[in-house]
């Protein structure tokens, strides 16, 4: 759609410098009260183009020779309405480009994983939770109410082998497994270097004096998000058969736990961190609740959880 002095190649042409020329040969008509529908309906024509080239790949995988050349026609004509509808709506194409890639490596981040210094780095050594911790799920029965209950008891392993809590069940009229939801406490501490729910059980909260730590992100309503968090996405893992083959999470739910943490100091963490951390923690339950319990290290120096069967 753009003229003939346009190099073939593309080398040089910036988006702005597209979009104006798209501009010059806008012929469209648009009244101000429509001024978008032309170019919208244009565009979603042009991707039905595009679906109906696919369509006819599928269906003659070896005879049709056309697929490519078509496709590069309809996605630069589609191209040609999206730079027209966006420069009536007063917006530039290079600055929506930037904003999609910022938003895209926010969602989820780079190949590799960014390792966050702790929140409690400047802190003392008693007030820093485990930069590596090692705890056993072991699952056990419990009597309650008269009856038998599935029941997970999370030691840690060291020196005194202490239990985190009371034994857990799932607390739900139809068994679910949330009992090993424990882990996904650690893939927060993990990756995210964050978790009020361990600090509360571990017990290096930051009460140096003159700081707000202790009742504002270690205390009862910091845990209290956490939990209802942990339980919120687990509603939702549910229907996605609990991450066990996803490489994504829906944008959904990772909104959800950056809406929920948005008043405490884990709201610096890009939603690929909150990603990469419920991945993490639904790849390990998954191995939790096939092997019935297990051994769990959580690393904040690599970002990960190991699992061992022993």
């Amino acid at each position: 759609m753009i003229g003939d002095t346009a190099p073939r190649d593309g080398a040089g042409l910036t988006l702005d410098d597209y979009q104006a020329r798209a501009v010059h040969t806008d012929v469209l008509p648009g009244a101000d009260e429509d001024t978008y529908v032309l170019p919208l309906l244009g565009l979603v024509g042009e991707i039905g183009g595009i679906a109906s080239e696919l369509k006819k790949r599928r269906r003659d995988e070896q005879g049709y020779r056309g697929f490519e050349d078509q496709l590069r026609e309809e996605l630069g004509d589609a191209l040609w309405y999206l730079a027209v509808l966006a420069d009536r709506a007063g917006l530039s194409l290079s600055r929506l480009a930037a904003e999609n890639l910022a938003k895209a490596e926010h969602a989820f981040g780079r190949a590799d994983p960014v390792l966050h210094p702790g929140y409690d780095a400047d802190r003392p050594q008693e007030e820093r939770l485990p930069r590596r911790l090692a705890v056993r799920f072991a699952e056990t029965t419990a009597r309650r109410h008269g009856e038998n209950v599935p029941t997970v008891i999370v030691h840690v392993l060291d020196d005194h082998g202490e239990a985190l809590g009371d034994p857990i069940d799932d607390n739900s009229a139809h068994e679910d497994d949330y009992r090993f939801h424990d882990v996904f406490h650690l893939a927060h501490m993990a990756v995210l270097g964050w978790s009020p729910v361990l600090r509360a059980t571990l017990r290096p909260k930051r009460k140096r004096r003159g700081t707000r730590h202790d009742r504002t992100e270690d205390g009862a309503r910091a845990i209290a998000v956490e939990e209802g968090l942990t339980a919120v996405v687990f509603a939702q893992a549910r229907h996605h058969s609990h991450f066990r083959t996803a490489d994504r999470v829906p944008g959904d739910v990772l909104k959800l736990c950056r809406s929920l943490t948005a008043s405490l100091e884990v709201s610096d963490r890009s939603a690929g961190d909150w990603q990469r951390a419920l991945l993490e923690g639904y790849r390990v339950f998954a191995l939790l609740r096939e092997h019935r319990g297990g051994v769990v290290v959580a690393d904040q120096d690599t970002g990960t959880l190991d699992y061992r069967n022993d």
